[in-house]
């Protein structure tokens, strides 16, 4: 059978399809349908945030602390809060760190044990520690032998000082004796001279009467005398000029001398000054001893905490490293701790309390803690502080639970269950407590105990909400206490004319509280 082409199908062949039904409710009526839909979907939802609000002026409510007795906030031992929480060490867990950076070498302890003050929980490798103590160790020694060398060329340089000091008096007496030798050595010549002179006369005399003593006018006795006279004056005349020779001998030395003294007095400036270089040295060697002492304890110190100790006792939480690993500063927030301790016998609870209920409980208020583990045990406990800042996240506050002596079962992370009670009336921590409370304008407030607050709240805009409110005793400046209906946040409408659902938009704020 021969088969046809495409070109051979009639043109007609197309009417001859089989269509579908036509149906008018799934091609028009459908759609349609779903169109209003959605356009009366965006128009409620949209309806309010293009609808008419009405101004208002409305205040928050005022958050004040006051003093409150046990007959203020409840009977005695009566349950106010209960909220759930975690057991934490009290104030807070301690990680023992390692004081210098390295590789871990061991862990000495493990999860559980007991650790004590000053106990090793951990080694570092020590080698590059140990070498940098040797070697600093050996620094110490050569600037000790330096600072000795020093001193010895200080005291030498001070008693050849010393020895100087006394040139100038030296230098006055060889002046003096110079002077003294010179004034000898000048008289001299006019001793000679007068001896000389003598011998001439003598001589003059000689002859005259040795020609009498010849005619046999004149005795030869006086004559031979005068020959014995003569010579001896010759020989005092020599004795002068070897006298007169000594001293000029004397004189050359005592000059030598003086000039000796002179240079010597001259050379004193250089010692001075190396008397003075040798104190420097000194100080230098001093000092460059005392670096070298300093760096032999720093090293000493890094070699010492190359074994990490526990600065308090406690019980291992967990340890936060292994052997191997390399303890970093800066390197996370674990990156120099070792392990995690807890004191056992030092518990809390972290409770998290309802914003609602918050104003019920203060510091000081008893509680009562019961846990998983120990369901049937109750511990007493006491409420010691808040962490100021809720959580928006659950709508609590974080209150600190102190355990009354906790078992040795309790660990940290824990869940508990906390109890707040009412303080007992002979409780002095309960008659000084103070509990916050909630303050409303008093005028806002009808005498139905009905008051109109802005609800739904974003920004300035909101919608008109009236609540019912228990007022309390206490007022101040036209604000009264509120017991029930209110929560801090709250905004209060100042002024009549809204209505239940009333869109309302926030103007101004009428009045202040001191919270």
């Amino acid at each position: 059978m021969k088969s046809q082409g495409i070109e051979t199908i009639r043109p007609d062949a197309a009417d001859r399809i089989p269509q579908p039904p036509r149906r008018f409710m799934a091609r028009i009526a459908i759609p349609v349908a779903i169109l209003l839909a959605t356009a009366g979907l965006l128009a409620f939802v949209g309806w309010d945030a293009v609808r008419p609000r009405t101004g208002v002026r409305a205040t928050a409510v005022a958050i004040r602390s006051i003093e409150a007795g046990p007959s203020a906030v409840a009977r005695e031992n009566e349950v106010l809060v209960q909220a759930p929480g975690w057991i934490e060490a009290d104030p807070f867990s301690v990680y023992v760190p390692a004081l210098t950076e390295g590789i871990v070498s061991e862990i000495l302890v493990l999860e559980g044990d007991r650790v004590e003050q000053g106990q090793a929980v951990a080694r570092l490798v020590p080698d590059d520690a140990e070498i940098a103590h040797r070697r600093t160790k050996a620094v110490v020694e050569q600037r000790q032998g330096a600072l000795e060398a020093a001193i010895a060329a200080h005291r030498a340089a001070k008693v050849e000082i010393e020895e100087l000091v006394d040139l100038d008096r030296r230098v006055a007496v060889m002046a003096a004796k110079e002077a003294q030798l010179e004034a000898d050595l000048a008289g001299y010549p006019s001793r000679i001279t007068g001896l000389r002179a003598r011998i001439d006369e003598l001589k003059d005399e000689l002859a005259r009467k040795s020609k009498l003593v010849e005619e046999g006018a004149v005795a030869a006795g006086p004559v031979e005398r005068m020959r014995i006279r003569l010579r001896s004056i010759d020989a005092e005349i020599e004795g002068v000029e070897a006298e007169r020779d000594a001293v000029t001998a004397k004189l050359a030395a005592a000059r030598a001398e003086h000039a000796a003294s002179l240079r010597n007095r001259e050379l004193l400036v250089h010692e001075t000054l190396e008397l003075e270089n040798a104190k420097a040295a000194m100080r230098v060697a001093e000092a460059e001893l005392d670096r070298a002492i300093a760096d032999r304890d720093a090293a000493g110190l890094a070699l010492d905490r190359c074994t990490v100790r526990s600065a308090v006792d406690g019980v291992v939480i967990e340890r936060l490293t292994s052997p191997g690993s390399t303890i970093q500063f800066g390197n996370g927030q674990h990156g120099a701790h070792v392990v995690h301790l807890y004191d056992p016998a030092m518990l809390q609870v972290r409770a998290d309390i309802p914003l609602a209920e918050a104003a019920r409980v203060g510091v000081g208020q008893p509680a009562e803690i019961v846990v998983d583990l120990l369901p049937d045990v109750v511990f007493k406990g006491r409420v010691t502080r808040f962490v100021h800042r809720a959580d928006v996240s659950k709508n609590t506050v974080e209150a600190k639970v102190h355990v009354i002596d906790p078992s040795p079962l309790l660990k940290p992370d824990m869940l508990a269950r906390v109890r707040i009670l009412a303080p007992g009336e002979d409780d002095e921590s309960a008659a000084r407590r103070t509990v916050d409370r909630v303050f409303a304008p008093a005028d806002a407030i009808d005498d139905a105990g009905r008051i109109w607050i802005v609800a739904d709240r974003r920004g300035r805009e909101g919608i008109a909400d009236r609540r019912v409110v228990e007022v309390g005793d206490r007022m101040f400046e036209g604000w009264v206490e509120i017991r029930s209906g209110l929560r801090a946040g709250d905004m209060v409408i100042l002024e009549d004319g809204v209505g239940e659902g009333d869109a309302i938009r926030i103007e101004d704020s009428g009045l202040e509280a001191d919270a």
